[in-house]
């Protein structure tokens, strides 16, 4: 992550979440989890519109970093901000969580990008992430992927949810709890782009229950040997498990390389993956058991509320 540069002027001109993200050094989500939860949000927001930070609120989030990168802790560091600065305003999301698949892809065809993202959060927040996938996010992109209509490419609402999901799950990232055992159990997540979406949920939900997860691509990369690439990642970081999504060929034979060269606990997910019964693999058809089952392999002890609900302290 790029240092904070931390100016003592300020533009005239309103900033935008990722103009404020660059100029600081800090990721958006952490911007916006910040308003979330402080109140140091832009000044000038307009429903459904794009944040634009003044910069009154530039000095804001400046000083906060400046503290926490001198070793304040973040609830500390905003109390003093908060202290410091007057605001011109709190703002706290009242949009609610989409109660059906079919509310959320009419936000996503609205084309309010802050709407769509504050949606998510809130589903997050009551349902816990794997919820908010498995039961909002998957079926609404099913849906819209089978609509005969078609997206426009680049800014349809297909494009729009992802994106706005990706978003969320950084911020679940960003605000993981601390693992409960050191070292952290190590997984290794291999996936095909087909379902790479799918493997960030089960990746960032095991993060919130204390793993030290990381995702590589199973597919060919021309001008790099797939199997020396992989086998080069378990040799540096050693994994506990391997999870593992694709389909056919391709995926049956990664299983083989994983079970059979490497000796690794290997877990396969989806309906779509090869039907194979072997030995150290452990076959599950949904992102919601891929997490339980290895939740109970790997952390037994771990606090099993939700992933990213409000119910977490």
């Amino acid at each position: 992550m790029p240092r904070a540069q931390l100016f003592t002027d300020t533009p005239d001109t309103p900033l935008s979440v990722t103009a404020v993200s660059v100029k600081l050094g800090i990721s958006a989500s952490t911007l916006r989890t910040w308003e979330r939860r402080y109140g140091l949000g832009p000044g000038e927001r307009q429903a459904g519109s794009h944040r634009r930070y003044l910069p009154e609120d530039v000095a804001r989030l400046a000083r906060m970093v400046e503290l926490i990168r001198s070793g304040v802790a973040t609830s500390d560091a905003a109390a003093t901000v908060i202290a410091s600065f007057p605001k011109r305003h709190e703002h706290y999301s009242d949009v609610e969580a989409p109660a059906s698949v079919a509310e959320l892809i009419e936000i996503a065809r609205d084309r309010k990008h802050d709407i769509v993202m504050e949606s998510l959060e809130a589903a997050v927040r009551e349902h816990g992430l794997v919820h908010t996938w498995s039961r909002l996010v998957s079926p609404a992109l099913r849906l819209l992927r089978s609509s005969p209509e078609g997206v426009l490419p680049g800014a349809g609402e297909i494009s729009r949810l992802k994106a706005r999901f990706v978003d969320v799950l950084g911020e679940v990232l960003d605000h993981c709890p601390p693992p409960h055992v050191e070292p952290a159990p190590r997984v290794m997540l291999l996936t095909d782009r087909a379902h790479s979406l799918p493997m960030q949920v089960i990746g960032v939900a095991l993060a919130w229950y204390g793993m030290d997860v990381r995702m590589v691509s199973s597919e060919d990369v021309e001008g790099f040997d797939t199997r020396a690439r992989i086998g080069e990642h378990i040799h540096q970081r050693n994994p506990d498990v391997a999870i593992l999504m694709g389909a056919g060929d391709a995926c049956e034979t990664m299983l083989m390389s994983l079970t059979n060269e490497f000796d690794l606990q290997t877990v396969l997910v989806g309906a779509d993956s090869p039907d194979i019964v072997r030995d150290r693999v452990l076959r599950v058809r949904t992102v919601a058991a891929c997490v339980e089952e290895v939740v109970a392999l790997l952390a037994p002890g771990a606090d099993t509320l939700q992933a990213g609900s409000h119910d977490h302290p």
